[in-house]
C-alpha cells in the first residue's frame, strides 16, 4: 500500500531537497498542514533555492483530511521531480 493514500498519525511537515551539482541546481520544498486560530487548517508550501529567501504559498483547509489530496500530490510530484526527503 503507498504510504501517502491515507494521511499519517501526528503528520505535521515534510522537506525536501533537490542538489544537483552539474546543473548548479540546490532546491529546497517543504509542505506542512497547521491548525489555524479559526479551528480549521492551513496547507503551508515554502520552496526556492537554499540560502536564498523561499516563496511561501498558503491554502486555508478545512482539516487535515481535506488537504490530504494535496499534499500527496505534491510529494509524488517532487519526488518525480528527484526530490529527497530530508
Amino acid at each position: 500500500m503507498d504510504t501517502w493514500t491515507l494521511p499519517q498519525p501526528n503528520f505535521s511537515q515534510i522537506e525536501f531537497e533537490r542538489i544537483d551539482l552539474a546543473a548548479n541546481a540546490r532546491r529546497y520544498y517543504l509542505v506542512a498542514w497547521q491548525p489555524n486560530l479559526y479551528g480549521e487548517g492551513t496547507l503551508i508550501r515554502m520552496f526556492g533555492r537554499m540560502g536564498r529567501f523561499k516563496r511561501v504559498i498558503a491554502i486555508p483547509c478545512p482539516s487535515l483530511q481535506a488537504a490530504w489530496p494535496m499534499i500527496r500530490a505534491i510529494v509524488r510530484t517532487r519526488l518525480r521531480h528527484g526530490y529527497h526527503i530530508l
